[in-house]
């Protein structure tokens, strides 16, 4: 079967146009909103993202065997049958397994001893029956350990419901809260818990209590916060004495907390919010220990009674420093553990209350890496971290407060003989128009690297909301490797890998230095022969898709493919309407354009707004029917647009969900499957054959 001569689809085009600042946008594409989303009715529309499905299957069609291939041998890398490394709490050792075929987790616990039977606390595969698409975001515990309080989304929306299995009489109870989301906090006297609460406009404002055994309309309101520019999170303290509530933008926090030790839920400040201070504060024993960047942006660590929460009474403990990032702590009963980052690579501290000059340093040896604390109770023996490297699987470390040894307890098995000598990672650094240093994580296979810039390249990137992009172990990309690519990620300003001000150096009227920093690496590693020009892949999600358009835009010549998950192209027309779930909350990231100056430079970047008339490297585009975050319009107006514009012959392919969100196709084997066909494309475009 030929797929040369089958016609892409054409979209419409309808006039359409508004003003702003006295200029006029024209979209003639804008008709592809469908004005009742998320509940589709328009007809043209929909069958407008139909027949991009049904082109992008009809052209892959011929090469739906070797996507198999492919998907089998990702599969081959996946230890199906595994469970986690068990957390003791309390009396219970908590862990995960999966089985052969089971498409999600197993929540399970034994008491007292790892040796005794197990109990299945949760199975994610039987709520999962009878959905086409299925996630969770969080499984609690009752402090009795009697009850689970766990989310389910069925819909791709991320408008989770609330569920409480009783563990005594194995069987779920009637409760069924709608519209939460992610974290789910156990009061301490186990009657009910804390939840946040999505509005219309999915935006996280309120917190409620639900007590357990009563309708969800009863639930009491505990918190809300009326400033539209914030939205608000919970967490419990180590002590696991307080609920925290952070009010939060992009630039300030503003924190509370309720005493679970009584029965008042009125929530009391600890610091109110001041202009671009943010704090995370935890507890332990009578203290709050506080990370905060009000002497500066990396953060420093400090310390107060519950009686002197007032800022001028904080003690420092750890100084702020321009050369190690605070990132995270961890409390525990005679010891805290500080997660930071230093030139851009992960340190883990352990300190002693009583001996905060004299940390012990976790060492680790890789030249770009990934390092994690895990969260544990706060009476645990030791610190879990989690560790890996691009070519070195996940492996679960324990540091033990007594013996002063690290320890490995587990490190993941990838079947088929895996064997990370074979591939080599290394650390550079590409030097920007401004005179900045971006730093590079990459590995390849020693045997296929010739260093000669023949190698294909494989280069992934984000670059936005403070989100660094670790370098740990990702199975798929060893399909990668192993047929002769480099992969690389580009760790570029908007992210927060080498501080802070790294991030806040590329937003608002500075975002281009985004763009330009994954284009100054891709030219680095061609000048450097890692690749050649016109020879290498590039990939983004989400605000990474944008990065992606952005980047095709501007310098379409140096790449061969591009990969844009779910991609946030659409950016002005977005940032201008209000009324969408997230874009009043992401004015403090990217500027609002009612004001003029704002206006204009997103306009001079908006990935839609910038489409040209030239050649423009192969394309794989996503998007999801049910995604709140990116919506689908923006994937379909741009690759309409690019259709209409571009001088080349190169493919055009959107896929749209239609049963799926952000996150793409549910489940391990969704993801893996979803990594198939982009593979599958990759191998297309390169001619790349799959035996």
């Amino acid at each position: 079967m030929t797929t040369k001569n089958i016609p892409f689809p054409i979209a419409k085009k309808v006039p359409f146009s508004t003003t702003h600042h006295g200029d006029t946008i024209t979209d003639p594409y804008h008709w592809l909103r469908d004005p009742l989303w998320p509940d589709m009715k328009d007809p043209d529309v929909m069958a407008y993202l139909e027949a991009e499905n049904n082109y992008y299957h009809t052209m892959m069609k011929p090469l739906s065997e070797r996507e198999d291939k492919i998907y089998e041998e990702l599969l081959k890398r996946i230890k199906l049958a595994d469970e986690s490394v068990p957390i003791k709490k309390d009396q219970y050792y908590y862990y995960t397994r999966t089985e052969e075929t089971s498409n999600y987790p197993i929540v399970c616990r034994k008491l007292k001893s790892v040796d005794n039977p197990e109990e299945i606390v949760l199975d994610f595969n039987l709520l999962a029956k009878g959905h086409e698409f299925f996630s969770f975001a969080d499984v609690s515990m009752s402090p009795d350990h009697q009850k689970v309080a766990y989310s389910i989304d069925t819909e791709g929306s991320e408008r989770y419901h609330v569920q409480v299995k009783d563990l005594i009489q194995n069987k779920r109870l009637e409760d069924d809260v709608p519209n939460a989301f992610d974290k789910l906090l156990w009061h301490a006297n186990g009657k009910g818990f804390f939840y946040c609460k999505l509005n219309e406009n999915w935006r996280l404002h309120q917190v409620f209590y639900h007590q357990v055994g009563t309708k969800a309309e009863k639930d009491i309101l505990v918190f809300n916060e009326e400033n539209i520019n914030y939205s608000v999170d919970i967490y419990k303290s180590a002590s696991e004495r307080f609920i925290f509530i952070r009010s939060v933008s992009k630039e300030n926090a503003e924190v509370f907390f309720i005493d679970c030790h009584g029965d008042d839920f009125s929530p009391v400040l600890i610091s109110k919010r001041t202009d671009k201070h943010i704090y995370y504060p935890d507890h332990i024993g009578n203290e709050f220990f506080i990370l905060t960047n009000d002497t500066g942006k990396n953060f420093r660590l400090v310390k107060t009674s519950i009686e002197k929460l007032d800022q001028k009474d904080w003690q420092e403990v750890i100084p702020c420093s321009p050369f190690s990032y605070l990132q995270k702590m961890e409390l525990y009963q005679k010891y805290f553990a500080l997660q930071s980052r230093e030139d851009g690579l992960e340190k883990i501290r352990i300190y002693s209350y009583d001996e905060i000059n004299h940390p012990e340093t976790i060492l680790f040896q890789d030249p770009t890496y990934s390092a994690s604390i895990i969260p544990t109770p706060a009476d645990s023996a030791g610190v879990r971290m989690l560790y890996s490297s691009l070519s070195k699987p996940e492996t679960t470390l324990e540091y033990s407060f007594s013996s002063k040894k690290l320890q490995t307890l587990k490190i993941k098995e990838i079947p088929g003989g895996y064997d990370s000598s074979l591939y080599q990672t290394e650390r550079v650094f590409a030097s920007t128009a401004d005179g900045v240093k971006v730093p590079i994580s990459l590995v390849y296979k020693k045997e296929l690297f010739k260093k000669d810039g023949t190698n294909p390249l494989y280069l992934y990137g984000y670059g936005s909301y403070g989100h660094g992009i670790p370098a740990f172990f990702r199975s798929p990309i060893i399909s990668l490797l192993d047929r002769g690519f480099v992969y690389a990620i580009a760790h570029i300003r908007g992210g927060d890998e080498m501080g802070y001000e790294w991030y806040e150096s590329a937003k608002f009227l500075t975002k281009k230095r985004t763009f330009t920093d994954f284009i100054a690496a891709a030219e680095h590693l061609i000048h450097e022969k890692y690749t050649h020009r016109g020879n290498i892949v590039i990939s983004g999600a989400s605000a990474g898709g944008m990065l992606m358009g952005a980047c095709i835009n501007e310098r379409p010549d140096l790449y061969k493919a591009a990969i844009a998950h779910v991609p946030f192209v659409d950016v002005l027309n977005t940032m201008l309407d209000s009324s969408l779930p997230l874009t009043l909350l992401e004015f403090k990231e990217w500027g609002n354009p009612e004001d003029e100056k704002y206006y204009h430079y997103i306009k001079s970047y908006s990935p839609y707004e910038n489409v040209k008339a030239q050649a423009y490297p192969a394309l794989y585009v996503t998007a999801g029917i049910s995604d709140p975050r990116v919506t689908y319009w923006e994937p379909a107006k741009w690759v309409a647009k690019l259709r209409e514009m571009k001088t080349d012959t190169n493919l055009v392919f959107l896929e749209t969900y239609m049963h799926a969100g952000h996150a793409g196709a549910p489940g391990r084997f969704g993801f893996l499957r979803d990594a198939a066909k982009e593979y599958n494309f990759i191998f297309r475009v390169f001619s790349i054959s799959v035996k």
